[in-house]
């Protein structure tokens, strides 16, 4: 793996054409101007694609957020286990329409669950809630240190499951995981 230190050992090849090391150089260059680490250790918090490792940045997508949400969940369900939820676009749907009701009202509150069951022809239906400025980790955190909702999360009777995140006005997530059994 190349780092810093090895670009002052590539320079002494200036004047001839570029060959492989002189493109690796220069793309590490390019990658740490924009504050970017090739071939190191992926830091907490960050993105690794191959080789290349990009910090996330303060404006996460919300499909990503959605999806590290998921990710997290069901690693605490296999860390007991319990199996892994698989993403159903009813409790999608239905979560993803009651989080932006609540961004847009400025309310929290949960929806009916037989709502949910009759929606999605299911036989069982929970919901977890969170809002705040918050990383997906902290958010999944806070649910597993309450009670109420380490029991949504760890239930063995759900099969799919349904995130839906937000922004709200103040640039908070509001967030809404639905929990189903069809």
């Amino acid at each position: 793996m190349m780092d810093i230190r090895d670009l002052g050992a590539r320079r002494r090849h200036e004047g001839k054409p570029p060959g492989p090391h002189r493109t690796v150089a220069a793309l590490t260059t390019t990658l740490l101007a924009l504050g970017l680490t090739v071939g190191a250790p992926a830091p907490s918090g960050a993105v690794q694609v191959e080789n290349l490792v990009l910090t996330r940045t303060a404006s996460t997508s919300i499909l990503s957020y959605e999806t590290e949400v998921q990710q997290l969940i069901n690693q605490r369900r296999a860390s007991r286990g319990l199996p892994r939820l698989r993403l159903a676009s009813c409790p999608k749907g239905t979560s993803k329409r009651w989080s932006q009701h609540l961004a847009s009202t400025d309310s929290f509150y949960h929806q009916s669950m037989s709502s949910v069951l009759t929606k999605c022809n299911a036989s069982y239906a929970g919901e977890t809630l969170g809002r705040g400025s918050m990383s997906p980790r902290k958010l999944v955190r806070m649910w597993m240190g309450s009670p109420g909702h380490r029991a949504v999360l760890l239930s063995k009777k759900p099969r799919r499951i349904g995130i839906g995140a937000t922004k709200d006005a103040s640039g908070r997530w509001v967030v809404a995981a639905n929990f189903v059994r069809l």
